[in-house]
């Protein structure tokens, strides 16, 4: 096999470390050489790299999302324009959460969402909501639940309105490409409290609905993680499309299914970096 020079960009402090790691050491017992830098590392160092696989960068607090959007966007400017393959680098999720607007607006199977009161209106039912930042990519950060009345007062622009729904779990699917590999299931939710979750296995409707929303990116290397509310009805519905550094849990798997996982995302990677 080829040797490559891999960068995976990771933040240090942020817990995602861990699973970066398992990565980046699954890479070097294979013989490549690996660095786990962050998205402000020095351009000089571009042309070093093979290939450079953009990880868990995300910030842990919002006062730093500011100057993480700036570094990412720059970074992403810059490797475009380089003959330098990259994975992950960016995607719907990357781009912000407009995409579950036009996604929902297309009669696609996602929580309710609104861009504008106006369109907020056919809501009309719940009696509260959710304000979620456009721009907040995968993080909570900025979200907010509001009543009813106060919905005038504080939305602006640059939010999404979602109806605040009732629901029994998060489920989350974990992709390599476009072949979902594990799914667990958080209950009652892994927003605020983060339960531990378990493996579970899709029926054939839930699998179908999960590779039908992992085609909107179109992402054909990396990791992808679809999430979704499973109502207390058993429906699913979309809650996120993770398609730039998703967290894959995969500190919670065990050894022996880890390394099929690991195993599984590079030959993904090698196919890409062999064409």
């Amino acid at each position: 096999m080829k040797k490559y020079n891999i960068l995976i960009l990771s933040n240090k402090e942020n817990d995602g470390i861990t699973e970066d790691t398992y990565i980046a050491e699954s890479f070097r017992k294979d013989g490549h050489y690996v660095e786990l830098l962050w998205v402000d590392y020095d351009e000089s160092l571009d042309s070093k790299f093979d290939v450079i696989i953009r990880r868990n960068t995300w910030v842990e607090n919002d006062k730093e999302i500011y100057n993480y959007y700036i570094n990412s966007k720059l970074l992403k400017c810059r490797l475009i324009t380089k003959n330098i393959k990259t994975v992950n680098l960016d995607g719907l999720d990357g781009e912000g959460k407009e995409y579950l607007y036009k996604l929902y607006k297309e009669g696609k199977k996602v929580i309710p969402t609104a861009n504008t009161i106006e369109n907020a209106k056919e809501f009309n039912s719940y009696t509260e909501y959710v304000l979620k930042k456009i721009n907040s990519f995968g993080s909570g950060f900025g979200q907010k639940i509001i009543k009813k009345e106060d919905l005038d007062k504080e939305f602006k622009e640059g939010y999404l309105i979602q109806p605040k729904i009732k629901f029994k779990s998060e489920v989350q699917c974990y992709f390599v490409a476009d072949k979902l590999m594990y799914v667990y299931e958080y209950t009652p939710s892994k927003y605020p409290d983060y339960p531990e979750p378990h493996l579970i296995t899709l029926s054939k409707e839930q699998e179908k609905l999960a590779h039908e929303f992992s085609k909107e990116s179109n992402l054909k290397v990396g990791f992808q993680r679809i999430d979704f509310l499973r109502l207390e009805n058993d429906e699913f519905l979309l809650l996120e499309i993770e398609d730039t550094s998703p967290y894959m849990s995969l500190d919670k798997l065990d050894e022996e299914f880890r390394h099929k996982v690991l195993e599984e995302y590079k030959k993904n990677i090698y196919e890409y970096l062999d064409e």
